[in-house]
Parts: structure tokens; sequence; C-alpha cells
């Protein structure tokens, strides 16, 4: 394993190219017997493990269940959340891993529709290999120079890009198009609603990260991205057919806060509610 020296990360977080996404840490441990990892802090980065032969566990967040990880598994952990984990004592876990932190990972996060803390995504065997994660490591030993880390951070971001696709690709087959439809369909029907990730996931039968590349690939947004603009969408019907006040609007769509519905809607309308009123149209 490669651990970076402290002054070489402080200059990655520094430098126009790597201060977005950048590896601290890179290893393999082939068959790693009694291999175990507590930070009862969590780690300063975030962590992705892929699990090649064997089986392991994770435990995630203090109070966190195990879960068995096993061949064709990865595991992302969030910075600062507390984890343990390790190998089976039978049949004990061979894993590539590496510590990566910078300004893009909260929108890998997103990327990858993963629960705060972090979470297994199951993909087949062999999809490990493909991912090339290795390749991190193989830079960062090599050397601490700028040209090691830039390809140390290519091959990482090569590896995070490709996550979903990979687990996709584990689901067992194309899903119908049917299934993302009728989701669809059910936000469009319940737009003055709330709904989360998860529970939209659940209604097509499938796990959270392939229904978002799924959802995106055939309505061009992200679920819950594209479920605001249905809301803000019923929102301008409503302030182009009634007299209701801004409030009230905000209400049947679904918004707690008058003020936080006009942030939402500016964001997406580029204006806000009272002057997308008063503006021309037809």
């Amino acid at each position: 394993m490669v651990v970076l020296p402290n002054p070489v990360v402080a200059g990655a977080a520094r430098h126009p190219l790597l201060k977005g996404l950048h590896a601290t840490d890179a290893g393999y441990f082939p068959k790693a017997a009694r291999h175990c990892s507590e930070r009862r802090e969590g780690a300063k980065g975030a962590i992705l493990i892929l699990c090649r032969d064997g089986r392991g566990w994770v435990r995630l967040g203090k109070e966190g269940e195990r879960v068995t990880v096993g061949p064709g598994d990865a595991v992302l952990i969030a910075a600062g959340v507390p984890h343990a984990y390790g190998a089976e004592l039978v049949n004990a876990w061979t894993i590539q891993w590496v510590h990566f932190t910078g300004e893009e990972v909260a929108q890998w996060w997103r990327w990858h529709a993963l629960p705060r803390e972090g979470g297994v995504l199951r993909l087949r065997a062999g999809e490990p290999e493909q991912l090339d994660l290795g390749r991190v490591h193989e830079q960062l030993a090599a050397g601490y120079d700028e040209r090691h880390l830039l390809a140390a951070a290519a091959a990482l971001r090569w590896a995070l890009a490709n996550l979903v696709r990979a687990a996709s690709r584990a689901e067992g087959g194309e899903p119908t198009r049917k299934a993302v439809e009728a989701v669809e369909a059910w936000m469009g029907e319940h737009s003055g609603g709330a709904v989360t990730l998860a529970q939209l996931a659940r209604m097509a039968g499938l796990s959270a990260p392939y229904f978002s590349v799924l959802f995106r690939e055939r309505y061009g947004f992200p679920p819950m991205d594209y479920f605001l603009r249905l809301k803000i969408r019923r929102a301008c019907n409503l302030l182009d057919t009634t007299a209701w006040p801004v409030g009230r609007v905000a209400a049947e769509t679904g918004f707690d806060d008058a003020l936080y519905f006009s942030r939402r809607f500016r964001g997406v309308m580029g204006m806000a509610p009272r002057a997308y009123r008063n503006a021309a149209k037809g």
C-alpha cells in the first residue's frame, strides 16, 4: 500500500487539476486473512473498496448493521463516518482500495445516489478488475510527482464514473421501459407531495443507483431534479391560472416554506414567482 505524505496531500488540495479529486492512499490486499480496520471517528477522506475475491464485511455508523461483502461488491464510505470493515475468517477477501478527497466528492455521492454515510454497490464478479482501481495504486507507487498524481486521479475518476454502470449490469438484465415510465407518471400525478429517491426506486423494483441511471437516460435529469421541475411546472400553472398568494402556491406544490419555494422556483425558472406571474406570456 501507499500512503502519501501530508505535504504532498496538502499540495494536491491546492493544485488546479487535483483539488477536485485526488487519491491520498491506495493498496491491494490479496487473501487478506485477519484484515480488520475500525475508525470510530471516521477517516479524513472518502474510501472506495473493491472486492475481487473471497468475502468480508462492513459496518457503517456507530449503530449500523454488519453487511457482508463478496466478489464483485464495491463499498463507498463517506469522510468522517464511523465505520469498521474486515475479512471473513474463512475465505478472506482480496481487495483493492483507495482513500480520496476533493471538492467533487459530494457530487460523486449524489451521482451514485448513496446515503450520506455510504453504502455497498453489488457488481458482478470480474467487474472490479475492469474498473482498473489497481491503476491508482500503481501510479502512486511509481512516485509523488505531478504526472503520477494526475494519472492516479484520472484512474480514480474512471472507476467512480463506471461504478453505476457496472452495478446496473449486475441487476439481471434490462428492466422494461414501462417500469421507469410508470414511476414518471406517478411523479406527475403527485407533484404536490413529497417522495424520496429510495421510494421511487422501490416503485420501479430497482436499486436506487440503477434506477437513477435509467431515469436520467430516459428523461434527461436525475429523478429528484425531475420531480422538482414537475413541482415548479405545477406552480407555474397555478400562478398563471389563479390569484392565490405565493404561500398558497407553495403549499399546493409540497413546500412548507414559501421562502424556500421561492429559492427553488428561481433556481429552475430564473426569476421569482411574482416576477413570473407578472411576465407577459402567450
